[in-house]
């Protein structure tokens, strides 16, 4: 273990863990200078964390003890970084304008969707799990003031009764079908794409047309029956849960349109500048790793809440428990050894003001302490024409009030002792949704899971556990093959 982590280990008794402590701390005019960092009109506000001054001291020495930006400069130079996969990790270079992937890739799709849209598709079924699903989905949902396209529909799960559903309302005549998946061996996908097919066939319309595969495996969707120039291809270098800036985004694409996707990717780019060139004290990302690393290995909080005041991110927490937990769940180590202490919390999450009516009777007063990501939009899209805009206008400023008015108290506690404060959040702010804003959310959390994957000394681009199970369940599908279902 590090001498620093020892040392952080033992510092554990001066934390601030009730409301008197916290609100000295919060009463330092100076801790908003160290713990408030912004990105343009972006806020990230880490004051009602509990660490002391001399924590944070010890926890930047952490972070350059781990290497951590020098890890994040190796994968943004395009080094090996999945050591396990000897592969590159090129997400970002998807989103920066000078590197040839970026362009190749929105026009490669532009010209597809130019393509579909001749055909007068209304509908669009997008079939994929895990990466393949949560972030497009995730986005669709999020930018929905901001559609032009045809309807997107998301199909993950092997249940029949998910693609049934989604099929009954639909005309096979005007909808087409995205087939997303990395290797294209997807066992859930390649079971929804079979459905996919016969529904099409069975309503006597040709399939060629209204199918899309993308892939990183080509040979692979040809083999399934895929044309050519019906398959998208992005490059291994690509995590699935790290692909929406890909064709993996193709869905999106159609949802928001051109400009609206390279706003996003300008957005998430905007946030790798800042990450090339802030100091390490005002490092956005990396400050909010060090504090998801004080939280989890050196005080032992085991989950973490996200609660975006946004109904339209109601999906967040979806996308950012497969990134997290699917990134940083390990417990062995990019150098093969065991991890000592807790890695990557559970994340959960709905948004608010929902979760304080499901689940913040535990955040507040259970003795299991669960550290909160409070988010939202300073002002609200006055996208629902049905509205009155002055209600709007003060039902978010509400919903605004209500958030601020959680963090506080889980802070700063209550009159009575059962409410002892000293409760960790963070608050995270932003003019207005829109694919810009999105961009810039999705890249900070992306940087927050792969510095913090550095500071457990983590691989945060392999999932062995995942293939794992995959491996046994083919073998229980060849047992099933061979049998009856009854024996």
């Amino acid at each position: 273990m590090s001498t620093i982590t020892e040392k952080l280990k033992a510092s554990v008794g001066s934390t601030p863990s009730d409301g008197a402590k916290m609100s000295d701390l919060l009463a330092d005019i100076d801790r908003e200078d160290r713990l408030c960092f912004t990105i343009e009109d972006m806020s990230i506000d880490l004051t009602r964390q509990n660490v002391t001054d001399d924590h944070y001291h010890l926890l930047l020495q952490y972070a350059t003890e781990a290497q951590v930006m020098e890890k994040c400069h190796a994968m943004l130079d395009g080094e090996i970084v999945n050591l396990s996969e000897q592969r590159q990790a090129l997400h970002a270079h998807l989103r920066d304008p000078s590197q040839p992937m970026a362009q190749a890739s929105v026009d490669h799709m532009a010209s597809h969707i130019d393509r579909l849209m001749e055909l007068g598709i209304t509908d669009i079924v997008s079939i994929g799990i895990g990466g393949s699903d949560l972030g497009p989905a995730m986005a669709v949902a999020a930018l929905s003031p901001y559609h032009q396209g045809p309807d997107i529909h998301f199909v993950s799960n092997l249940d029949p009764s998910h693609l049934g559903d989604c099929l009954a309302g639909l005309d096979p005549t005007t909808t087409a079908v995205l087939v997303i998946s990395k290797s294209f061996s997807t066992h859930e996908t390649a079971a929804n794409m079979t459905m996919a097919k016969r529904w099409f066939r069975d309503h006597d319309v040709a399939i060629a047309e209204r199918m899309i595969a993308i892939t990183a495996k080509p040979k692979k969707a040809l083999d399934a029956g895929f044309d050519k120039d019906k398959i998208l291809i992005f490059d291994e270098a690509i995590g699935g849960r790290y692909s929406l800036w890909s064709v993996v985004g193709f869905g999106l694409m159609m949802a928001i349109g051109d400009a609206g996707f390279r706003a996003m990717l300008a957005g998430g780019h905007a946030v790798d500048q800042h990450i090339l060139s802030a100091q390490d004290f005002q490092n956005t990302a990396l400050n909010m790793a060090l504090m998801r690393y004080w939280n989890t290995t050196i005080l032992g909080y085991s989950a973490e809440a996200l609660c975006p005041y946004d109904q339209r991110l109601s999906r967040f927490s979806a996308w950012l428990q497969q990134l997290e937990m699917e990134s940083n769940g390990k417990s062995i180590n990019a150098m093969g050894n065991a991890v000592q202490g807790n890695t990557a919390p559970v994340i959960f999450g709905e948004p608010g003001s929902n979760a304080q009516h499901s689940f913040f009777q535990h955040i507040h007063q259970s003795p299991i302490i669960t550290p909160v990501t409070f988010m939202a939009p300073l002002r609200p899209l006055m996208a629902d024409a049905n509205l009155a805009p002055d209600l709007v206008a003060d039902h978010h400023d509400e919903l605004i009030i209500q958030m601020l008015a959680q963090a506080d108290t889980l802070a700063l506690g209550g009159e009575d002792t059962s409410f002892p404060g000293g409760r960790p959040s963070s608050v995270i702010t932003w003019l207005q949704l829109s694919p810009y804003t999105l961009g810039r959310i999705l890249a900070l959390f992306e940087y927050v899971t792969t510095m913090s994957g550095s500071l457990w000394g983590l691989n945060s681009f392999d999932q062995p556990g995942v293939e794992l199970g995959k491996i046994r369940a083919q073998i229980y599908q060849n047992i099933y093959s061979e049998n009856s279902y009854d024996n």
